[in-house]
């Protein structure tokens, strides 16, 4: 890689890491670890990879289009593409973010392969059809980040299936999760005891005849200390886990 492109690669990142309260959100994705790996900018611990593994046993990506709302800095768009997808497409509204994607995307070659759409994604009004897409922790930011901020907790629940409903036009498997947190507020849950029953029973009720849900994985901590696996979800593992936090309590479904 040129010098010049790396030196604005690596300032695209470093203005990743501050600034938004989605910053340091995602982890490299491996394409650009050989540019990046030494950074000693912070990021958080969100066990992306621990997700991707789990997405990647269970849905076919390759020669597949890739659709990403909230991309955030790239991680599951840029490994996709890396896992064999055809195509990729992100929407962000980060404008920091954004510089950052458009960067990698040169470093990496991937013109032909990648498109960042520097906005939210509009559920009303977008359109277009990918093979799968992705829709990870943005739902539950309606009213705050986009949408009407009028809404109640119950108008949230409702635009949430609304959303859900709706994205069965533009995809064919869909990978969603959803924070138990109305807007990231604690004190705004969005179900009475924060559990994951009642959130699998809330997706579950709500998308009846119109998407089956195939998967649900649900973060378990595995042999290695401080390491987080995905496994389905089955009667020993439905409970709630306090100790995890709360994002790692948020289920992911595949949708088909």
């Amino acid at each position: 890689m040129p010098d010049a492109m790396q030196a604005t690669l690596l300032d695209a990142f470093e203005k990743t890491r501050s600034g938004s309260k989605h910053a340091c959100y995602q982890e490299i994705p491996a394409p650009l670890l050989p540019y990046l790996a030494n950074t000693s900018l912070p990021t958080l611990r969100r066990y992306e990879r621990a997700r991707l593994d789990y997405v990647l046993q269970r849905i076919e990506v390759k020669d597949r289009s890739v659709l990403d709302i909230g991309c955030n800095s790239g991680f599951f768009l840029m490994e996709m593409l890396q896992a064999g997808a055809r195509h990729a497409t992100g929407y962000e509204g980060s404008k920091d973010h954004v510089q950052f994607l458009e960067a990698a995307r040169a470093a990496l070659g991937l013109e032909a392969r990648l498109t960042v759409n520097g906005r939210y994604f509009d559920f009303t009004q977008d359109r277009g059809h990918h093979d799968i897409a992705l829709l990870l922790n943005v739902l539950h930011h309606v009213g705050d980040d986009y949408g009407d901020p009028d809404l109640s907790v119950q108008g949230a629940r409702a635009q949430i299936i609304h959303s859900l409903i709706g994205m069965r036009e533009r995809c064919n498997t869909l990978v969603f999760q959803l924070g138990f947190n109305w807007k990231g507020d604690r004190h705004a849950g969005l179900f009475e005891h924060g559990t994951i029953e009642e959130m699998v029973a809330f997706i579950t009720d709500g998308v009846r005849g119109v998407w089956k849900v195939r998967h649900v994985g649900v973060a378990e901590q595995a042999q290695e200390p401080d390491d987080i696996v995905y496994r389905d979800l089955c009667p020993a593992n439905a409970h709630r886990k306090d100790a995890l936090g709360e994002f790692l309590n948020r289920p992911l479904f595949v949708l088909a």
